[in-house]
């Protein structure tokens, strides 16, 4: 029953975080996507995804500061996994890969980088592991891939 609790917790903050992240158009990953859909320079599409890449690392900065270590680790990955999902589900509707590529490099860079970044040596490699739907995200970019050879995001 606790553990059941728990998950309905995790699940109910990271749902009140994602609404916070839908608030400005700025920070609205599908937004930004469709706002990037033409564009092919990989560093325009990383700078119209830097408000939400500030809003996560202030977003993980306050979780860091309000839970315990594991709990911290559990909310900043169901995160992950929630943003991972709206990437999924652009996907699922759209046939436009390159910016989808991007963002899933930035949100492993703000996901990763501040876990790291707060709890150092604390943290263990399954913590930074990709969550579930980001690793669906990379296999549907990966098989849709012209050419996926010597690029580190397959690798």
């Amino acid at each position: 029953m606790l553990r059941s609790k728990f998950r309905n917790y995790l699940q109910a903050v990271v749902e009140k975080l994602a609404e916070n992240a839908k608030l400005q158009g700025s920070t609205k990953l599908k937004k930004i996507l469709l706002d990037s859909k033409d564009t092919v320079i990989e560093s325009d599409v990383r700078s119209r995804m830097q408000p939400l890449k500030d809003h996560l690392a202030s977003s993980i900065n306050h979780l860091h500061s309000i839970f315990e270590s594991h709990v911290f680790i559990a909310c900043c990955r169901g995160y992950w996994d929630k943003k991972g999902r709206d990437i999924l589900s652009f996907l699922e509707n759209r046939a436009w890969y390159k910016g989808s590529r991007i963002a899933v490099s930035v949100l492993y860079d703000a996901f990763a980088s501040q876990m790291q970044q707060l709890l150092g040596n604390s943290l263990q490699d399954r913590d930074l592991e990709h969550p579930r739907s980001i690793i669906e995200v990379r296999s549907i970019l990966c098989k849709d891939a012209p050419n996926n050879g010597g690029n580190s995001f397959y690798n």
